[in-house]
């Protein structure tokens, strides 16, 4: 009998011992699966915030076109704002203004670039106004309930885009015949560390036409 009841308190403790070993198991596999989850939601957030950034960036590099697309022809191809382009392929981009790599500027005095001002949660303006500040130090703020009003509320060294413009002339004779390709690009000045920013380029093709 006596041996019996040791036999039984030896399962007993055995039963335990498995059951304890099954319980730190299973905190390890929840553990994991946690940090996993926490990885992924993290990754997640990360990418959201990318996207977001590009599609704004893509926005912008879009309203510029616009602009410019607004603008007579015959002042964008004139011959006095532009230089013979040193990098051209060819007769389509014979002719250059601006730059999408740096700050430039004609002989005239036009500017190609400016800065944009986002603004985010608890800022200084509501969140979503907008502030272009051209190169010349003028600036415009957007709101996003419609209201605009000049001048850069943001302080002079505050930047969350900036953005650049080039166009590239065809070389006929006559500039009301030329061919014009103009891009813009965008690009973050905020990425994270160790993180390219997110750059945007768009182009389009203009003619007199």
């Amino acid at each position: 009998m006596k041996l019996l009841d040791q036999e039984r308190n030896a399962l007993a403790r055995n039963a335990a011992g498995f059951t304890m070993i099954e319980a730190v198991i299973a905190m390890l596999v929840t553990v994991v699966g946690l940090v996993s989850i926490a990885g992924m939601f993290t990754l997640a957030m990360k990418t959201n915030a990318s996207s977001r950034n590009f599609t704004t960036a893509t926005i912008f590099a879009q309203d510029k076109l616009e602009a410019l697309g607004a603008v007579s022809f015959q002042r964008l191809v004139d011959p006095a704002r532009m230089t013979a382009n040193p990098g051209a392929h060819g007769a389509d981009d014979a002719y250059i203004v601006g730059s999408l790599e740096y700050d430039a500027s004609a002989a005239d005095g036009s500017y190609y670039y400016d800065k944009i001002i986002l603004a985010g949660r608890d800022d200084v303006e509501p969140e979503g106004t907008v502030t272009v500040v051209r190169a010349d130090g003028t600036a415009e703020t957007r709101r996003p309930d419609g209201t605009v009003t000049a001048g850069n509320p943001f302080g002079d060294d505050r930047v969350t885009y900036s953005r650049r413009w080039v166009i590239l002339s065809s070389s006929e004779q006559n500039p009301a015949d030329r061919r014009l390709t103009v891009a813009v690009r965008v690009k973050s000045e905020n990425a994270p560390a160790g993180k390219a920013p997110e750059l945007v380029d768009l182009y389009t093709v203009m003619t007199n036409q």
